[in-house]
Parts: C-alpha cells; sequence; structure tokens
C-alpha cells in the first residue's frame, strides 16, 4: 500500500514497491541500501564502509557493527535483506 498523501499532496516515505526485494548487503549501493526504512544516506554509507574494511558481510548479524545500528534495527531489516 502506498504512503498517504503528505501536505500539499506530496507523498512521503518509501515509493511503492521500496525494498520489497531482499537488498544484498555485499553488492548494494549506497542508494539501495537508503531505500530501507529507517536507513537513509548516512547510515547506508555506514554499511558499504564497514563492507569495504571487512571484505563482506557473512551474517545479518553483523549489521549491529555498523555504528548506529543497535540489534532492534537489525531485526526490523533481517527479512529485508540478504547476503
Amino acid at each position: 500500500r502506498a504512503p498517504a498523501p503528505g501536505p500539499g499532496g506530496v507523498r512521503t516515505g518509501p515509493s511503492p514497491g521500496a525494498a520489497r526485494t531482499p537488498v544484498n548487503l555485499n553488492t548494494a549501493t549506497i542508494e539501495e541500501l537508503a531505500t530501507l526504512p529507517g536507513i537513509g544516506p548516512v547510515l547506508a554509507g555506514r554499511i558499504v564502509a564497514w563492507r569495504d574494511r571487512h571484505q563482506r558481510f557473512t551474517s545479518i548479524d553483523e549489521l549491529a557493527e555498523v555504528s548506529g545500528f543497535g540489534q532492534r534495527r537489525v531485526d526490523q531489516l533481517r527479512e529485508l535483506v540478504r547476503l
């Protein structure tokens, strides 16, 4: 279901279909990661920086090692990302 229009008739939130296909943590761009709920360009950049330093994610739980992520956010994204 698409988000309801905000002030001035402008839709807010992710576009319909955004982040419905799991995003690959090991290959996604900052733009692709930013389609995930609660992830903007800053957090997406931190994911990419972590990936660059560690070569790749081997577990979705490693997201908790990214600055700005806690277990709650990892759990919210678990079904929306893949390796």
